[in-house]
């Protein structure tokens, strides 16, 4: 706790809950939402533009991701698994992380899912198999 102002609050990391939230979203097993694709995007500080032509797509593709905002943004399974390999490669996740994520992903529940509507429910952190050790000492 840290006093800010004359009132207590939590002493939170932002940088690092912003990198647990990304290393989950690249562990999760159903599709991306349009609001987490445009939380990978602003968080690496990329453009419509930049994102679009990273990934081999148009700025308005992007966007139409992002418009789904929490519903599966309907992206082709192979470009989805690019991305969440962009976020590991990008936050120079340690190689076993980044093999066992690799190795656990799974297409098949991945197009499963994308068949069916719902609505994405939120990440729920604490409930990351990853040790928090690896993960702070890859970044």
């Amino acid at each position: 706790m840290v006093k800010v102002r004359g009132v207590w609050t939590p002493a939170i990391d932002f940088n690092e809950l912003q990198k647990a939230v990304l290393l989950e979203l690249c562990d999760m097993s159903f599709p991306l939402s349009g609001n987490q694709v445009h939380f990978i995007r602003t968080y690496f500080e990329m453009t419509l533009d930049a994102f679009g032509k990273h990934f081999g797509v148009t700025h308005a593709g992007v966007i139409n991701w992002e418009k789904t905002k929490n519903r599966a943004a309907k992206i082709n399974p192979s470009l989805e698994l690019m991305i969440r390999l962009f976020i590991l490669e990008k936050l120079k996740i340690n190689n076993q992380i980044f093999r066992e994520i690799f190795r656990d992903f799974n297409m098949q529940q991945i197009m499963k899912a994308r068949k069916t509507t719902f609505e994405h429910k939120p990440l729920q952190l604490h409930n990351l198999h990853l040790n928090k050790k690896t993960f702070l000492n890859a970044s």
